[in-house]
């Protein structure tokens, strides 16, 4: 929670709130508000009700609160309520110590289903107010709704922005429409594809690739014939091009992937330790999940080819983790190159894998290749299991 401990000498703002102590009985209607109001944001970030810290920063802490809520009695008070739609907001309540307190942080998750209000008046249990149907609280600089109105049509307007990705660059947009995973599918006419039908101005291409290639990489190594097949991902929308992206054909074109990014522990050494990854908060990967989501079409991968897939390619959370995760590994290098070069069995093993594909003056049957290859393999295994230690 160390962004929530910056949070704490940081002016209330439209991400966060101070509460000297935990709702009473009577105060759930208040509650309903805060939490709404910070569902009801127009930015794209999870928000935080710290609670036992009051407005003077200083923390006074819960430890003796009788009030107090943890995330399952929070989330069932939240289910019991005649939210519109369904759309019950998420949240976590995750104590933390601060100055010998604890301090309990509710954590707000962002969501696109906003605006979020009650389809029906809802007086809680002991409260001593009502929330009437329709009612949208909302949150602006540091300012909820007031409890007995109701957002301006202002801020109403940007919920619904939000809620369709129209406040978003058409990038934004894209990665959003593809996290919508069950809305995508294939399709093969005059092109190949993959068609988003809630939106067809969204639609992604196959073409050929002329390059050149190795018909193998190290990622390939776990799947039942490892012989691959290039070609390029075509991003659309409408006419205009957003992106374009490799992707192979792997386990006899059973299914299909993103090619993964070359990466290298300590790039200036002469003997290079090098492993295949993706970030997972890129338009990139969100590509990639959602062909990893996808139950049918050609191109859909089984559970198996998954597992052996990212047992050899490493998923750093973001770009920062990577550099942190290779400036500690840097100052390693012997030891991760003892602990990966390959055995004379998984040479041995991939060899035998190869030769179901190639012929033995193909380049990827070269001694140097498949060393490599192995080698590659196991250092991005490495790295797997070391951001399991993190």
């Amino acid at each position: 929670m160390d962004s929530v401990n910056k949070l704490l000498t940081t002016a209330e703002d439209e991400y966060h709130d101070f509460k000297a102590q935990w709702y009473s009985k009577t105060d759930r209607a208040e509650l309903i508000k805060d939490i709404f109001s910070f569902v009801n944001t127009s930015h794209h970030k999870d928000c935080y009700l710290i609670i036992g810290v009051n407005n003077n920063h200083e923390v006074v802490g819960v430890e003796n609160d009788s009030n107090r809520l943890n995330t399952q009695k929070i989330t069932d008070f939240l289910h019991s309520l005649p939210i519109a739609n369904a759309h019950t907001p998420k949240v976590k309540v995750t104590p933390i110590t601060v100055e010998n307190h604890t301090v309990d942080v509710i954590v707000i998750k962002d969501t696109l289903d906003v605006p979020v209000y009650l389809d029906e008046d809802k007086r809680p249990k002991y409260a001593n107010r009502p929330i009437h149907a329709g009612q949208i609280f909302a949150r602006e600089n540091d300012t909820n709704t007031p409890i007995d109105e109701s957002a301006s049509d202002y801020l109403v307007q940007r919920l619904w922005k939000k809620r369709f990705s129209l406040d978003l660059t058409i990038q934004q947009q894209y990665v959003s429409k593809l996290k919508d995973v069950n809305n995508w599918e294939y399709f093969e006419t005059d092109k190949i594809g993959f068609l988003y039908n809630v939106d067809p101005d969204y639609c992604m291409f196959l073409e050929e690739d002329d390059e050149n290639r190795y018909k193998v990489e190290s990622y390939a190594l776990g799947q039942f014939r490892a012989r691959m097949d290039w070609q390029k991902l075509v991003l659309k929308y409408r006419n205009r091009t957003i992106s374009e992206f490799l992707v192979v054909f792997l386990d006899s074109a059973r299914f299909m992937t993103l090619t993964p990014n070359l990466g290298s522990i300590n790039p200036l050494s002469d003997n290079l330790l090098t492993f295949q990854y993706f970030i997972a908060d890129t338009l990139e990967y969100t590509v990639e999940r959602l062909f990893l989501s996808m139950k049918q079409g050609p191109t859909a991968p089984d559970g198996l080819q998954k597992f052996n897939l990212f047992q050899r390619v490493v998923v750093f959370e973001n770009k920062n983790q990577k550099d942190q995760v290779l400036d500690e590994l840097s100052g390693k290098q012997d030891y991760i190159e003892e602990q990966c070069n390959p055995t004379q069995e998984e040479i041995d093993r991939c060899r035998s894998l190869l030769k179901m594909d190639f012929n033995s003056h193909d380049t990827e049957m070269t001694e140097s290749n498949i060393e490599h290859m192995c080698k590659e393999a196991n250092v991005s295994q490495f790295i797997i299991s070391y951001l399991k230690t993190m």
